[in-house]
């Protein structure tokens, strides 16, 4: 991943159906669809939230994470959204 702090693609469109989110670009070619926390990293991409403040606001709104795991799973998750073209 090649930025400090991940800002969403302004190409990706988003749409919430009950507790998913769905993301798709304007050819869409794919949807990406989005459970609760993915969708919490997803809105914390704006550019002014870095790792460390993603993943604390993982540990403050899941309850019985530990803090190696949501680092983890937050790096995953911005690891596939860079892959896929929704952040920047």
């Amino acid at each position: 991943m090649k930025t400090r702090n991940p800002v969403r693609n302004p190409d990706i469109a988003t749409k919430e159906i009950g507790e998913e989110t769905l993301l798709y670009g304007a050819n869409a070619e794919a949807v990406h669809i989005l459970n609760p926390t993915a969708k919490l990293i997803w809105d914390l991409c704006d550019g002014k939230h870095a790792l460390a403040d993603i993943t604390q606001k993982i540990l403050d709104t899941f309850s019985g994470i530990e803090a190696g795991h949501a680092n983890d799973d937050v790096q995953r998750t911005l690891a596939v959204f860079w892959e896929k073209g929704l952040i920047q």
